[in-house]
């Protein structure tokens, strides 16, 4: 994953961030970018 900044994620944020996203969490995405300063489209190539 990496932001228009080209900043890199450690494999733990990425996990922690799939995590949110799927059952039980179902965070949407929207709401992740939001809160982290994460593009949307950074956030669905995560996977």
């Amino acid at each position: 994953m990496k932001s228009n900044n080209g900043k890199r994620y450690t494999e733990e944020m990425k996990e922690s961030i799939l995590k949110r996203m799927m059952p039980p969490n179902n965070e949407s995405v929207s709401q992740i970018s939001k809160e982290l300063g994460i593009t949307e489209p950074t956030l669905y190539g995560a996977n």
